[in-house]
């Protein structure tokens, strides 16, 4: 009995080991994208703008490059930012495969914002959407796409982490000690 319930178990940690990673696709353009609206209770527009941009410059290493539009009045930042994906051969050697490229939108009113992730693609001669990955039965598939979309998906599920905690978090207050 022992073995049949080992047997199973690892039967069924491996095929969710294995089991394929998906990226979030917009159902009207078919294209990856990834967005929320976050409330931030009793924060007014400004104050979020400039979280907002204070995150920005952390979390980015080139944040002047990446902000291609700020608008403090309207309450909106768009930028565009890249990262590498990397993949592994059967010896465990990691090498660079390129790079993905997204353009993220930051919008704020009082007490909310929303942060949308479009035109996510991997960057190649012509336009190339990450939801491509995904296709299975494309007769351009690889195996090392499943490794992209884990890449993909671990670096936007801690870039939202981050923002989030960075936006709803007020600054700490200085004390006034002189």
């Amino acid at each position: 009995m022992q073995k049949i319930i080992l047997t199973i178990s690892l039967f069924f940690s491996f095929v969710i080991a294995y089991a394929q990673q998906t990226l979030p696709v917009d159902a009207e353009t078919k294209q990856a994208l990834i967005k929320e609206v976050v409330d931030v209770p009793g924060a007014k527009q400004a104050e979020l703008y400039d979280r907002a941009m204070a995150w920005i410059n952390k979390f980015y290493s080139n944040p002047t490059g990446m902000v291609q539009t700020k608008n403090p009045e309207t309450g909106e930042i768009v930028g565009k930012a890249q990262f590498k994906i990397n993949s592994k051969d059967k010896k465990g050697v990691e090498s660079y495969d390129g790079m993905v490229a997204y353009t993220i939108t930051l919008n704020f009113k009082d007490g909310k914002f929303k942060y949308e992730i479009t035109r996510i693609r991997w960057v190649q001669a012509s336009y190339y959407d990450v939801s491509k990955w995904m296709d299975t039965k494309d007769q351009y598939y690889k195996e090392a796409y499943q490794g992209y979309i884990e890449q993909t998906n671990s670096y936007f599920d801690n870039l939202k982490t981050e923002l989030k905690k960075a936006v709803k978090t007020p600054p700490a207050k200085k004390k006034d000690d002189w």
